[in-house]
Protein backbone atom coordinates (compact mmCIF):
# COMPACT_ATOMS: atom_id res chain seq x y z
CA UNK A 1 0.00 0.00 0.00
CA UNK A 2 1.16 3.53 -0.74
CA UNK A 3 2.48 5.19 2.40
CA UNK A 4 2.72 8.73 1.01
CA UNK A 5 0.60 10.65 -1.51
CA UNK A 6 1.46 10.20 -5.19
CA UNK A 7 1.67 13.30 -7.40
CA UNK A 8 -0.47 12.89 -10.52
CA UNK A 9 -0.08 16.36 -12.03
CA UNK A 10 1.58 19.67 -11.26
CA UNK A 11 1.78 23.07 -12.91
CA UNK A 12 2.41 26.59 -11.64
CA UNK A 13 -0.97 26.82 -9.91
CA UNK A 14 -2.16 23.35 -8.99
CA UNK A 15 -1.09 19.89 -7.89
CA UNK A 16 -3.28 16.79 -8.20
CA UNK A 17 -2.44 13.83 -6.01
CA UNK A 18 -3.58 10.35 -5.06
CA UNK A 19 -4.20 10.38 -1.29
CA UNK A 20 -3.68 7.11 0.60
CA UNK A 21 -6.24 6.09 3.25
CA UNK A 22 -5.43 7.24 6.77
CA UNK A 23 -4.13 10.66 5.72
CA UNK A 24 -5.88 13.84 6.87
CA UNK A 25 -6.44 16.57 4.27
CA UNK A 26 -5.64 19.31 6.82
CA UNK A 27 -4.47 19.18 10.46
CA UNK A 28 -7.01 17.90 12.97
CA UNK A 29 -8.54 20.25 15.52
CA UNK A 30 -6.70 18.27 18.21
CA UNK A 31 -3.62 16.99 16.33
CA UNK A 32 -1.62 13.91 17.26
CA UNK A 33 2.12 13.49 16.56
CA UNK A 34 1.28 10.38 14.53
CA UNK A 35 -1.10 12.22 12.17
CA UNK A 36 -0.18 12.17 8.49
CA UNK A 37 -1.48 15.35 6.83
CA UNK A 38 -1.59 16.12 3.11
CA UNK A 39 -1.30 19.90 3.45
CA UNK A 40 1.77 19.63 5.70
CA UNK A 41 3.35 16.98 3.48
CA UNK A 42 2.98 19.26 0.44
CA UNK A 43 4.44 22.26 2.27
CA UNK A 44 7.43 20.21 3.40
CA UNK A 45 7.98 18.69 -0.05
CA UNK A 46 9.23 20.19 -3.29
CA UNK A 47 5.74 21.63 -3.94
CA UNK A 48 6.32 24.04 -1.06
CA UNK A 49 2.80 25.41 -0.53
CA UNK A 50 -0.74 24.10 -0.22
CA UNK A 51 -4.12 25.83 -0.26
CA UNK A 52 -6.88 23.23 0.10
CA UNK A 53 -9.64 23.51 -2.51
CA UNK A 54 -11.59 20.49 -1.25
CA UNK A 55 -11.04 17.67 1.24
CA UNK A 56 -11.34 13.93 1.48
CA UNK A 57 -12.22 12.20 4.74
CA UNK A 58 -9.30 10.65 6.60
CA UNK A 59 -10.08 7.11 5.45
CA UNK A 60 -11.20 8.01 1.92
CA UNK A 61 -8.45 7.47 -0.64
CA UNK A 62 -7.99 8.90 -4.12
CA UNK A 63 -7.75 12.06 -6.19
CA UNK A 64 -7.42 15.51 -4.63
CA UNK A 65 -6.69 18.86 -6.26
CA UNK A 66 -4.70 21.39 -4.23
CA UNK A 67 -3.79 24.98 -5.12
CA UNK A 68 -0.23 26.30 -4.85
CA UNK A 69 -1.10 30.02 -4.75
CA UNK A 70 -3.92 32.16 -3.32
CA UNK A 71 -5.05 33.09 -6.85
CA UNK A 72 -5.20 29.44 -7.91
CA UNK A 73 -7.10 28.65 -4.71
CA UNK A 74 -9.79 31.22 -5.54
CA UNK A 75 -10.05 29.84 -9.07
CA UNK A 76 -10.23 26.22 -7.92
CA UNK A 77 -12.85 26.94 -5.27
CA UNK A 78 -14.98 28.66 -7.93
CA UNK A 79 -14.78 25.53 -10.11
CA UNK A 80 -16.20 23.42 -7.30
CA UNK A 81 -18.82 26.00 -6.33
CA UNK A 82 -19.96 26.38 -9.96
CA UNK A 83 -19.99 22.58 -10.51
CA UNK A 84 -17.20 22.76 -13.08
CA UNK A 85 -15.38 20.00 -11.17
CA UNK A 86 -16.82 16.57 -11.97
CA UNK A 87 -16.08 13.79 -9.47
CA UNK A 88 -16.45 10.02 -9.70
CA UNK A 89 -16.01 7.72 -6.71
CA UNK A 90 -15.67 3.95 -6.48
CA UNK A 91 -16.88 2.07 -3.41
CA UNK A 92 -17.64 -1.33 -1.90
CA UNK A 93 -21.07 -1.90 -0.39
CA UNK A 94 -23.62 -4.51 0.61
CA UNK A 95 -26.11 -5.77 -0.43
CA UNK A 96 -26.24 -5.32 -4.23
CA UNK A 97 -29.21 -3.24 -5.41
CA UNK A 98 -31.95 -4.77 -7.53
CA UNK A 99 -31.25 -2.34 -10.39
CA UNK A 100 -27.90 -1.60 -12.10
CA UNK A 101 -28.32 2.17 -11.69
CA UNK A 102 -30.09 4.21 -9.03
CA UNK A 103 -30.39 7.97 -8.58
CA UNK A 104 -31.00 9.41 -5.10
CA UNK A 105 -32.34 12.94 -4.76
CA UNK A 106 -32.92 13.50 -1.05
CA UNK A 107 -31.61 16.57 0.80
CA UNK A 108 -28.41 16.36 2.83
CA UNK A 109 -28.02 18.81 5.72
CA UNK A 110 -31.26 20.40 4.56
CA UNK A 111 -29.85 21.24 1.11
CA UNK A 112 -30.69 19.70 -2.28
CA UNK A 113 -28.46 16.74 -3.09
CA UNK A 114 -28.28 14.26 -5.94
CA UNK A 115 -26.12 11.14 -6.46
CA UNK A 116 -26.07 8.59 -9.29
CA UNK A 117 -25.04 5.07 -8.26
CA UNK A 118 -24.04 2.35 -10.74
CA UNK A 119 -23.09 -1.30 -10.21
CA UNK A 120 -19.71 -2.14 -11.77
CA UNK A 121 -19.31 -5.73 -10.50
CA UNK A 122 -21.26 -7.78 -7.99
CA UNK A 123 -21.41 -11.00 -5.99
CA UNK A 124 -24.58 -12.34 -4.33
CA UNK A 125 -23.77 -10.34 -1.18
CA UNK A 126 -21.51 -7.38 -2.14
CA UNK A 127 -20.77 -5.07 -5.04
CA UNK A 128 -18.19 -2.69 -6.45
CA UNK A 129 -19.97 0.51 -7.37
CA UNK A 130 -19.49 3.87 -9.01
CA UNK A 131 -20.94 7.03 -7.47
CA UNK A 132 -21.30 10.30 -9.33
CA UNK A 133 -22.27 13.12 -6.94
CA UNK A 134 -24.09 15.84 -8.87
CA UNK A 135 -23.95 18.11 -5.81
CA UNK A 136 -21.25 18.42 -3.17
CA UNK A 137 -22.75 17.95 0.28
CA UNK A 138 -20.83 16.71 3.33
CA UNK A 139 -20.94 12.86 3.49
CA UNK A 140 -23.39 12.91 0.58
CA UNK A 141 -22.34 9.59 -1.00
CA UNK A 142 -22.30 7.78 2.33
CA UNK A 143 -25.71 9.09 3.37
CA UNK A 144 -27.33 8.48 -0.02
CA UNK A 145 -25.88 4.94 -0.26
CA UNK A 146 -27.41 4.11 3.12
CA UNK A 147 -30.75 5.59 2.06
CA UNK A 148 -30.64 3.46 -1.11
CA UNK A 149 -30.25 0.34 1.04
CA UNK A 150 -26.57 -0.45 0.47
CA UNK A 151 -24.38 1.32 3.07
CA UNK A 152 -20.67 1.37 2.30
CA UNK A 153 -18.56 -1.33 3.90
CA UNK A 154 -16.88 -0.01 7.05
CA UNK A 155 -19.26 2.94 7.35
CA UNK A 156 -20.43 2.42 10.93
CA UNK A 157 -22.09 5.84 11.02
CA UNK A 158 -24.57 4.73 8.35
CA UNK A 159 -24.99 1.04 9.20
CA UNK A 160 -22.29 -0.46 6.98
CA UNK A 161 -20.87 -3.94 7.54
CA UNK A 162 -17.51 -4.07 9.39
CA UNK A 163 -14.32 -3.29 7.46
CA UNK A 164 -10.96 -1.75 8.31
CA UNK A 165 -12.07 1.57 6.84
CA UNK A 166 -14.93 3.23 4.99
CA UNK A 167 -14.61 1.64 1.55
CA UNK A 168 -14.74 4.83 -0.54
CA UNK A 169 -12.21 5.94 -3.17
CA UNK A 170 -12.13 9.18 -5.20
CA UNK A 171 -11.50 7.61 -8.61
CA UNK A 172 -11.39 10.66 -10.88
CA UNK A 173 -11.68 14.43 -10.93
CA UNK A 174 -12.29 16.44 -14.09
CA UNK A 175 -11.55 20.18 -13.97
CA UNK A 176 -10.72 22.96 -16.44
CA UNK A 177 -7.01 22.28 -15.78
CA UNK A 178 -7.29 18.57 -16.60
CA UNK A 179 -8.76 15.16 -15.75
CA UNK A 180 -6.99 13.13 -13.07
CA UNK A 181 -7.53 9.49 -12.18
CA UNK A 182 -6.30 7.14 -9.46
CA UNK A 183 -6.77 3.35 -9.60
CA UNK A 184 -8.68 1.71 -6.78
CA UNK A 185 -6.53 1.82 -3.62
CA UNK A 186 -4.61 -1.45 -3.08
CA UNK A 187 -6.42 -2.31 0.15
CA UNK A 188 -9.84 -1.96 -1.49
CA UNK A 189 -8.74 -3.83 -4.61
CA UNK A 190 -7.50 -6.66 -2.39
CA UNK A 191 -10.68 -6.70 -0.35
CA UNK A 192 -12.83 -6.85 -3.49
CA UNK A 193 -10.80 -9.80 -4.84
CA UNK A 194 -11.29 -11.65 -1.57
CA UNK A 195 -15.04 -10.94 -1.59
CA UNK A 196 -15.34 -12.22 -5.17
CA UNK A 197 -13.65 -15.49 -4.24
CA UNK A 198 -15.26 -15.99 -0.83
Amino acid sequence: METTPRILFENEGFVALDKPPGWLSVPARHPSPSDRVVSLWLRESAVGSAYMIHRLDRFTSGVMLVAKTPDAHRTGCAWFQDRMAKKIYHFLASPPPSRPAIQIRTPVEGKPAQTLFEVMESTPTHFLGKATPLTGRFHQIREHAAQAGFPLLGDRSFGGKPSERVCLHAHSLETPVGRFEAPLAPDLAGLWESLKHA
